[in-house]
């Protein structure tokens, strides 16, 4: 019996010391952080913002979420997208985020607004200055319906869900 018991304790303080008892904890990079990634990876980012404990990098064919350890290690995640190259290219429905590329056709017709209208019938606008934005949304409302508009307000492109 004492045998058993001495084994079974042996085990366990052989698994129990093999694992540092350190956890990885989460939190979103620092501006510092994102600028180093975006420059070391060659990288040609329309956006970025932060959405809870990650930020998020917006690229003409991709989304890159960004996140950092305690130990300031970057970890990345990548989501890839095709495109016709035609209209507008929207990225989530709205929750937590909105992510938008904006294609030539209609930076070349002069886009400077874009309008967005949300489920719950709150609607929100923003400039235009880059062929991408994104747009964080924390609530439960999606978007229902994203004009963009030219300089003097002639409506260039109208999308309902």
């Amino acid at each position: 019996m004492k045998l058993k018991l001495i084994s079974y304790l042996l085990v366990l303080c052989i698994f129990t010391g093999c694992s540092n008892g350190r956890t990885l904890i989460y939190s979103a990079p620092t501006n510092e952080q994102i600028v180093r990634y975006v420059s070391e990876n060659k990288l040609e980012d329309l956006d970025s913002i932060w959405i809870k404990d990650s930020a998020l990098i917006l690229l003409k064919d991709s989304l890159i979420t960004l996140y950092s350890d305690q130990n300031e290690k970057l970890y990345d995640h990548k989501i890839s997208w095709g495109s016709n190259g035609e209209g507008l290219v929207t990225v989530g429905n709205g929750v937590p985020y909105i992510a938008v590329i904006i294609q030539d056709d209609l930076m070349i017709k002069g886009a400077k607004f874009i309008n967005i209208k949300y489920s719950d019938g709150t609607t929100e606008s923003r400039g235009i200055d880059k062929a991408g934005l994104l747009i964080s949304n924390y609530g439960l409302r999606t978007v229902s319906h994203m004009s963009i508009v030219n300089a003097v307000g002639e409506e260039i492109y109208s999308k309902r869900s």
